[in-house]
C-alpha cells in the first residue's frame, strides 16, 4: 500500500480496500509488434514505451501514432487499450503493490499488462473495461458477474 492511499469500500471478508488512486488517460492506446531488429525512425507523441527483446519489439503508443510507422514491418497490432496510471515516486522497496492491482482486477475479471518507469506503474486494460478497472482499483467491489459469463 501506498502511503497516500485512502481506505474505501470494505471488502467482502470485512477488510477495508485502499483506494489505489488510479488516474484513467483517456489516449486509446496500440500495443504492436515487430521485428527484433526494428526501431521506430523517432519516437510518437505522448506516452509511449519501447520494450526490445532477443525475439521481438513492442511499441506501445497511441493509436494515431502508430500509423505513422510502416505496417509492412509490422508483425501484429493490438488496438482499444487505455492506461491506469499510479502516480509516484512508488518506493523501490515497496512489495505487493502490483499484486494486490492484479488481484483486484482478476477479481473483476479484467485482463491487464503493466509497465513501470522510474517512479510510476502504469496498467493498460481494454477500453470497453477501463471504467470498471478505475473503480475497483479505487477499492469499489466489482459488480456480480453476468449470467452465464465471467464478465460483469
Amino acid at each position: 500500500m501506498t502511503p497516500r492511499a485512502r481506505v474505501g469500500t470494505v471488502s467482502g471478508d470485512g477488510q477495508p480496500l485502499v483506494d489505489l488512486r488510479p488516474s484513467l488517460d483517456p489516449t486509446h492506446l496500440a500495443v504492436s509488434r515487430w521485428p527484433v531488429s526494428w526501431r521506430p525512425p523517432s519516437v510518437p507523441e505522448g506516452f509511449s514505451a519501447l520494450v526490445v527483446d532477443t525475439d521481438e519489439v513492442t511499441l506501445v503508443c497511441s493509436e494515431a501514432q502508430v500509423e505513422q510507422y510502416d505496417d509492412s514491418e509490422r508483425q501484429q497490432l493490438e488496438v482499444g487499450w487505455r492506461r491506469v496510471t499510479f502516480a509516484g515516486p512508488l518506493p523501490w522497496e515497496q512489495v505487493g503493490f502490483l499484486a494486490d492491482v492484479a488481484g483486484r482486477l482478476a477479481g473483476a475479471q479484467i485482463p491487464f499488462t503493466s509497465l513501470s518507469g522510474f517512479t510510476t506503474d502504469h496498467v493498460l486494460v481494454r477500453a470497453a473495461q477501463a471504467d470498471l478497472a478505475v473503480a475497483v482499483l479505487r477499492g469499489e467491489q466489482p459488480p456480480e458477474p453476468r449470467p452465464g459469463t465471467t464478465n460483469p
